[in-house]
């Protein structure tokens, strides 16, 4: 957990009220991003394993999912600042994925994609100090998971 406590905590919960604020729009757009850049994902999850990448964005069980994933990762983002809470739950986030066999490369795949979608979707407002502040929390928070799995 060392490397959250030096994160930028405003500037990863400043540029991730963005996307809170349009959850339902966001959640969609970044899960499809994840599963063209990586389409053996999505046989990992039942409810979409067989639908058409070109109806995903609009299918209703991708948009649960996301929405649900999205969420959690809001919940995460949101207790940033409290160590306590945070470990708690990335605690329960491994536990959650050691079940379906998600290894480290996983989380940082998905890490990765929701950099680029992040800088895609803020624009200027995904500044420098934003972008390190991301990469940090991400990198401690897959490090975290792993151990905990």
């Amino acid at each position: 957990m060392d490397v959250l406590n030096s994160v930028n905590v405003a500037a990863v919960q400043s540029t991730w009220a963005v996307i809170k604020s349009d959850i339902n729009t966001f959640a969609p757009q970044f899960y499809v991003a994840l599963l063209t850049a990586h389409p053996e994902y999505q046989a990992m999850f039942p409810t979409i394993a067989n639908v058409p990448s070109g109806q995903l964005l609009n299918n209703a069980a991708l948009i649960t999912l996301s929405v649900n994933v999205v969420t959690k990762l809001s919940e995460i983002i949101d207790s940033l600042g409290n160590p306590g809470a945070l470990n708690g739950k990335l605690v329960d986030l491994a536990n959650q994925h050691k079940q379906r066999g998600t290894t480290r490369a996983h989380f940082d795949n998905m890490a990765t994609v929701l950099l680029g979608f992040l800088a895609a979707t803020l624009g200027s407002a995904f500044t420098p100090e934003a972008k390190q502040a991301w990469t940090s929390t991400m990198q401690g928070i897959n490090t975290v998971v792993e151990a905990s799995a």
